[in-house]
């Protein structure tokens, strides 16, 4: 029996249609998670060949307002930055609840909160830890992408595991043209996802503006349009090399290259115990809304 079920397509990190990062939400609020196979879920997502497609299913506990599952045309993925927000917009607009403030999303990550404020959707990371890597791992990096960084890269642990780099300003990372082939020889080596590279804005006099890109072809995006994930990775990055002593908000561009036109707010929160959280926040629009066959 044919079974068919509410469909969107949501467009993150912007206000402009087709304009940020698509991620394909299929509502499966009604049923009980049992009815499909991870097979099944694997062919939806393999076939909307979007980097991300979600699954909305009844969480296991009260506690969480619904349960996501995140597939790529891969995998399933525990957690992912732009389809939890492009998620949870959909999730408001599945079941008409145009009031809530708080959310808490249910994933293989855990617990995920989210805050709904005058259009945005933000999620607090459940990741976001620091490593430094070796001078030859750099190296290879910097022949990979065709420039010297100004400061050390590191590893981001941030759900995938990105690199980030810096380089001189927002107009030298747009204009970066990465050897795919070698990069992507570097990312498997060192079983990393990719590299998010970033540079200032001129107006940046706080270090809080930077345009930003995300290479990733080891997982076939050559470049991904707006990056929730590697938001966070260089928002924990820029923590550790300024070291910033009060919370702080950093602006993103990113999707130039693209013809997109993406903007997040990644921010740091100095939280009173004396721990720091990161935080990701974007709009979201719905530009397919339907159903779908399975």
């Amino acid at each position: 029996m044919t079974l068919i079920v509410p469909f969107k397509q949501v467009d993150v990190f912007t206000e402009k249609p087709f304009k940020g990062n698509p991620v394909a939400v299929i509502n499966f609020l009604s049923i009980d998670e049992s009815e499909v196979t991870q097979n099944e879920l694997q062919a939806i997502a393999n076939w909307t060949n979007l980097s991300e497609t979600t699954f909305l299913f009844k969480p296991s506990d009260n506690k969480y307002d619904y349960k996501l599952r995140i597939f790529s045309p891969r995998n399933e993925m525990p957690f992912a930055g732009h389809p939890t927000i492009g998620s949870c917009k959909a999730f408001l607009e599945f079941t008409k609840n145009t009031t809530a403030t708080s959310i808490v999303q249910e994933c293989g990550a855990g617990a995920i909160p989210l805050t709904i404020k005058e259009g945005l959707i933000s999620f607090k990371a459940p990741i976001a830890d620091y490593e430094g890597i070796s001078s030859d791992v750099i190296a290879g990096y910097e022949q990979a992408i065709g420039l010297k960084f100004v400061a050390a890269p590191a590893l981001l642990h941030t759900g995938p595991e990105w690199i980030v780099a810096l380089v001189d300003d927002a107009e030298t990372c747009l204009n970066a043209n990465p050897n795919f082939t070698m990069l992507a020889d570097q990312t498997n080596q060192n079983k990393h996802v990719g590299i998010i590279l970033a540079g200032p804005k001129k107006n940046a006099s706080i270090r809080n503006s930077y345009e930003m890109r995300a290479f990733a072809p080891v997982i076939n995006v050559n470049e991904d349009p707006v990056c929730g994930s590697g938001s966070v990775a260089l928002a924990r990055y820029l923590q550790e090399l300024y070291n910033f002593e009060e919370s702080t908000s950093i602006t993103i561009s990113q999707g130039g290259r693209l013809q997109r036109d993406g903007h997040i707010v990644a921010s740091i929160i100095q939280e009173g115990d004396g721990n720091t959280s990161y935080h990701v926040a974007g709009h979201a629009i719905t530009v397919i809304d339907g159903n779908i066959a399975l």
